[in-house]
């Protein structure tokens, strides 16, 4: 576990690493912990040359990464905001993924009667599974906290964040009574 002051950030972090993967639990929020301010958490997940996670539909193979939060009362977490991911041939079959390095943010809310704790800080804690593979395939988990200031603004990753979510799939306009073909390409 580190301790980091950074401005008015305070922040206890886990980092996970295994042979495959480092893993750490980082977090965006701006404006502090307060109702309609975005919120955001993440799991980075650096992965080793040749190996590679998967996206929420894997392809031919693999499983998406999990999240169980536990979060104080007043905070829920929505459903992770899935970067576009990579094809990833493994012989005859494509998977979907990430390879190098990904953020896999994920929302949350500030219900209006949110309290932190005396101190002023938040505990978050998260339990991650994913499934890390080569050739061979790996189940990986992982155990992160994370101590948030709630008065304070948490932006040291906004950047990070930002990209992820810039990155992620759009829906397509809508075009009433036209047939639209899109050929798509993951690189």
């Amino acid at each position: 576990i580190r301790l980091s002051l950074v401005g008015s950030e305070m922040c206890i972090r886990d980092r996970v690493t295994t042979p495959h993967v480092t893993a750490e639990l980082q977090a965006y929020a701006p404006q502090g912990l307060q109702p309609q301010a975005p919120l955001w958490l993440g799991l980075r997940i650096e992965h080793q040359p040749g190996w590679h996670t998967y996206w929420k539909n894997a392809g031919d193979s693999g499983l998406p990464t999990e999240f169980e939060w536990r979060l104080p009362a007043g905070l829920s977490a929505g459903p992770i905001a899935w970067p576009v991911p990579r094809k990833i041939p493994v012989g005859p079959l494509a998977n979907y993924g990430y390879e190098d390095t990904v953020l896999l943010p994920v929302p949350l809310t500030v219900d209006a009667g949110f309290q932190p704790s005396p101190l002023g800080t938040v505990d978050i804690r998260l339990h991650a599974r994913w499934l890390v593979c080569r050739v061979e395939c790996i189940p990986e988990e992982g155990d992160f906290s994370l101590r948030l200031n709630a008065r304070s603004s948490t932006a040291i990753h906004g950047a990070a964040f930002e990209a992820a979510l810039a990155s992620q799939p759009r829906d397509l306009p809508a075009h009433p009574g036209q047939r639209v073909a899109i050929a798509v390409s993951y690189t």
